[in-house]
């Protein structure tokens, strides 16, 4: 019999070495990288990033003045390119020179390996996850550091560059890396790669907060995690529709003493001028509008970041499970995108509700 269980046990363990790849190829594309419209001047300025496909982060955080950021994504036949506009009062970067996570900054992830490899659990070949910075101290002084692992062992950075500038409200930052890093992999019009790029910041000491555009820290352990995003010509003609959490991120939040909703949606720039009008709507669970609201687009001065925000009244929602969406029309009514996060109206607000404060 021991045998058999042997025989068993390995063919079971054989499945599920085979099983992780499969699942990976049917990942689905969270994004697009558009090609660039014309040559990057590696200024730090990002005036040249026309028609970049551009990922608000950190809306509705309680220090947005600090913590708004959008992310940036082009790329050409020779280089990826990765752009930061942050809001930040006090860009710096104190970390040692082996930290640079450790500070403003950006921990940046990517899988090349087409195929089933493309977001198999091991880094190797192909993958990458390394951290660069444009500040040294509180100076523009660009520093790179490729992340310390036996994957990464023989790999040799080359041609990377990292620029940035300050500005009135913080700081911009560009990134360039040569796909020559990756021999393996040929970029062209409708290849998926694995990406994300996480967004440090330290309000002028070490690193107080993160946060990711695609995935979770589940993603410094595995490429797996990554998101799947499709590199496109441009993202004129393609339906942003499926990338509404990425061009229309949105945070909601409620008030402990009385049922008021309060959301928060970025508005990407990708989409800024496409979008005619927003409504943000509450759901129960067969999907009827219960409440909605028209809210108000906000324009922050200098770093002309958007940001939609929209509120409600609960007292006449039942306790019970709803859903909060924001959608973006165009001057034709039709869906450009849209996000939507789960509601739970409880038991004691819905008693609050009826009784007053």
């Amino acid at each position: 019999m021991q045998p058999r269980w042997i025989a068993l046990l390995v063919g079971f363990f054989a499945l599920l070495a085979l099983a992780e790849p499969v699942r990976a190829a049917d990942k689905p594309v969270v994004g697009l990288i558009p090609k660039a419209q014309q040559s990057i001047k590696m200024d730090g300025k990002l005036d040249d990033w026309q028609g970049a496909f551009v990922t608000p982060v950190h809306v509705g955080h309680p220090d947005f003045a600090n913590r708004g950021t959008e992310v940036l994504f082009l790329w050409d036949e020779k280089n990826l390119y990765i752009g930061l506009r942050c809001l930040d009062q006090h860009p710096a970067h104190f970390g040692a020179k082996n930290q640079i996570w450790n500070g403003d900054g950006v921990e940046f992830y990517l899988d090349t390996r087409q195929g089933p490899q493309l977001g198999a659990r091991a880094f190797g070949p192909g993958t990458l996850h390394m951290f660069w910075t444009p500040f040294t101290g509180t100076d523009i002084g660009p520093q790179m550091q490729v992340r310390d692992l036996p994957a990464f062992r023989d790999f040799k950075l080359r041609g990377a560059q990292v620029a940035g500038a300050k500005t009135s409200w913080g700081y911009t930052a560009e990134f360039k890396l040569p796909w020559a890093n990756f021999p393996q992999f040929t970029p062209k019009p409708g290849e998926d790669i694995g990406i994300d790029v996480e967004v440090c910041s330290s309000d002028g000491g070490p690193r107080v907060d993160r946060t990711f555009v695609y995935s979770s820290p589940a993603s410094v352990e595995t490429p797996a995690a990554f998101g799947r995003v499709r590199l496109v010509d441009s993202v004129q003609g393609q339906s942003l529709k499926p990338f509404g959490a990425a061009l229309l991120p949105l945070t909601i939040r409620q008030s402990g003493n009385y049922p008021w909703l309060y959301a928060t949606a970025g508005i990407s720039p990708t989409i800024a001028a496409k979008i005619k009008r927003i409504e943000g709507t509450i759901k129960d669970q067969t999907g009827k509008v219960r409440l909605k609201s028209a809210g108000s687009r906000q324009t922050l001065p200098g770093s002309g970041i958007v940001l939609w925000h929209g509120s409600w009244e609960l007292f006449e929602l039942p306790a019970g499970t709803y859903t909060c969406e924001v959608s973006a029309y165009d001057n034709k009514g039709e869906l450009v995108a849209a996000h939507a996060l789960p509601l739970v109206q409880s038991q004691a607000a819905a008693r609050r509700a009826v009784r007053g404060p």
